[in-house]
């Protein structure tokens, strides 16, 4: 069988997911966790679904760090995670004086790493909504 590979955002959403608050057991299939979830966001915060949509109803839902689904949210703490999976490296293509190419991933620095950090933060809840509904629809 294939092993599955989640995203990084993907890998956040799965990772903190708990049902204990709720009385519901942790253990069992993804696909039980997210959907049960997903219940419990439309019932806290499915009014507000019609008015600003799904997608961004569910983001200002985690934003306000549902007990259900309490993911990181310090900006310390999002960009820690983000090193650590290589969102902030960048690639790096060298031409050498003797005709050859290196071709890496290097850890970006100076204005550069700034911009991806910004990036980063500023995309952070959107994705995490992106990639919970990722899951939802293709689990």
């Amino acid at each position: 069988m294939k092993e599955v590979v989640y995203t990084f955002y993907e890998q956040i959403i799965i990772d903190n997911i708990d049902l204990e608050p709720y009385d519901i057991s942790n253990d069992g299939y993804l696909y039980d966790k997210i959907k049960t979830t997903y219940n419990i966001f439309k019932k806290e915060y499915g009014f507000m679904i019609p008015r600003v949509g799904e997608v961004n109803a569910f983001k200002e839902w985690l934003m306000g760090l549902p007990s259900v689904l309490t993911v990181p949210f310090m900006n310390s703490e999002i960009l820690s995670l983000a090193k650590e999976n290589g969102l902030l490296n960048v690639r790096c293509i060298t031409n050498h004086l003797d005709g050859t190419t290196t071709d890496e991933e290097v850890y970006a620095e100076g204005r550069m790493l700034e911009s991806i950090e910004d990036r980063v933060l500023n995309r952070y809840w959107t994705n995490l909504a992106l990639a919970f509904f990722n899951l939802k629809d293709n689990l």
